[in-house]
C-alpha cells in the first residue's frame, strides 16, 4: 500500500476532484443528488463518475440525460446487477478516478453547501499530513425533510477535530461528507480486487484504511444530508434492518473480520490480532446467545480459524478489562 509521503511525491498535480456517485433505484432522489454536486463553486476542475447498478426504475434514463447535458459526467450503466451477483464494480470505476481528490455521494444522499468541495480541498492542500476530511451531516427522511430521529448515533460527532487513530472501528461517518486523497490510482489491480472482495459497508472500510494512512479531519459544519430510511427501499440500513438480530450480529462479525484482514494485507497487522478479536466476539456472543458465532458466520472456512478452545474462556474477563481501560483512556486523553 502506498504511504502518504509516497503519494505526495508521485502526485504533485494542482487540485482537481472526481465525484464518485453510486446509484441503485434512486429515481426519486437523483435530481436532488445531482443538483448538490453541480452547484459546487470551486477554483479547480470537477468531474463526475456515476455508476448505476442496473436499476429497474428510471435511474438509468435520468443519468443519461445529465451525461448528455454535462461533458464532465461519465455515466457507467450496468445491464446486470453486480451486487445481487456477489460482485464488486469498484475495479470498473477506479480507472475513471482521474482527480487528485475523490469525493463520494450515494444518490439517495445530497450535498447542501455549495462551498463543500472548496473548503475541504483547501484544507487538504494546506495540511499534507491529512489523508481525508469528513463533516457533520444533516439527517433527512424519505421526503428530504430534516428528521433528528433518523440520525445514526455513529454520525453524532459535532466538535471539529481529528478522529483518534488508535481505534479503527469506533468511528465511521457518512461517505457523502468525505473528500479523500486519490490513493486508488496507485493501487495494483491485485490490491483493488482484494479490497473489492472484502465484505462490509464501504464507509467502515474506507475510514479504517484512511486512519492507517494519515490524519483524518472532521468539520463541524453540515456539508451534506444523508437519508436514513429503514422501513423501505434497498439501502444497506434498510436491508440490515430486515434481518433478525442474530443475522445482524453475524454480518457485523463478518464485516469487522474482513476489515482486520484488509489491515493485515495492506499494513502487515498480524493475523493473530484478527484471531484475538474474533475470539472476543465469539465468546461475547456465545455467552449471550449460547451459539457459536464462528460456525454460524461461516468464519472458519473463510479465515481458517480453529474452534475456540475451552480454556480461552478463562481469559475473557481480562480481555474485557483491557478493552474497557482503552476506552476510558481515549475519553480522558482525547485530543480536542
Amino acid at each position: 500500500m502506498i504511504t502518504l509521503q509516497e503519494l505526495h511525491e508521485r502526485d504533485k498535480r494542482p487540485p482537481s476532484v472526481t465525484v464518485y456517485m453510486i446509484c441503485y433505484n434512486h429515481e426519486k432522489y437523483l435530481d436532488e443528488a445531482m443538483y448538490g454536486v453541480l452547484m459546487q463553486k470551486t477554483n479547480f476542475p470537477v468531474n463526475i463518475v456515476i455508476h448505476d447498478d442496473a436499476s429497474p426504475d428510471r435511474s438509468g434514463e435520468i443519468i443519461r440525460k445529465y451525461a448528455a447535458e454535462n461533458p464532465n459526467i461519465t455515466a457507467i450503466l450496468e445491464e446486470t446487477n453486480f451486487y445481487q451477483n456477489g460482485k464488486s464494480f469498484l475495479p470498473i470505476v477506479i480507472p475513471h478516478f482521474t482527480g487528485k481528490y475523490i469525493a463520494c455521494c450515494e444518490c439517495d444522499d445530497f450535498w447542501i453547501d455549495e462551498n463543500k468541495l472548496q473548503i475541504q480541498v483547501d484544507y487538504l492542500e494546506n495540511n499534507p499530513d491529512c489523508i481525508a476530511v469528513y463533516s457533520n451531516s444533516l439527517p433527512v427522511n424519505k421526503y428530504s425533510q430534516y428528521d433528528e430521529a433518523a440520525r445514526v448515533p455513529a454520525y453524532a460527532k459535532t466538535s471539529e477535530g481529528d478522529y483518534p487513530s488508535d481505534d479503527l472501528f469506533a468511528f465511521h461517518n457518512q461517505l457523502a461528507t468525505c473528500v479523500i486523497r486519490n490513493f486508488w490510482q496507485f493501487m495494483s489491480p491485485e490490491d483493488v480486487n482484494f479490497y473489492a472482495s472484502l465484505r462490509g459497508p464501504g464507509d467502515r472500510k474506507i475510514m479504517a484504511l484512511c486512519l492507517r494512512l494519515g490524519r483524518v479531519h472532521y468539520f463541524s459544519q453540515e456539508f451534506a444530508a444523508y437519508r436514513h430510511v429503514i422501513d423501505e427501499g434497498t439501502s444497506f440500513s434498510a436491508t440490515i434492518r430486515r434481518l433478525s438480530k442474530w443475522e445482524r450480529l453475524k454480518h457485523d462479525v463478518r464485516y469487522n473480520t474482513d476489515i482486520r484482514l484488509m489491515l493485515n494485507h495492506f499494513f502487515g497487522i498480524k493475523f493473530y490480532r484478527i484471531y484475538i478479536q474474533v475470539l472476543y466476539d465469539e465468546i461475547r456472543f456465545r455467552l449471550k446467545y449460547h451459539k457459536s458465532i464462528i460456525k454460524e458466520a461461516d468464519l472458519s472456512s473463510r479465515y481458517h480459524l480453529r474452534n475456540i478452545p475451552l480454556h480461552a474462556y478463562a481469559a475473557f474477563p481480562f480481555y474485557c478489562v483491557y478493552r474497557a481501560a482503552r476506552k476510558l483512556a481515549r475519553i480522558l486523553f482525547r485530543h480536542k
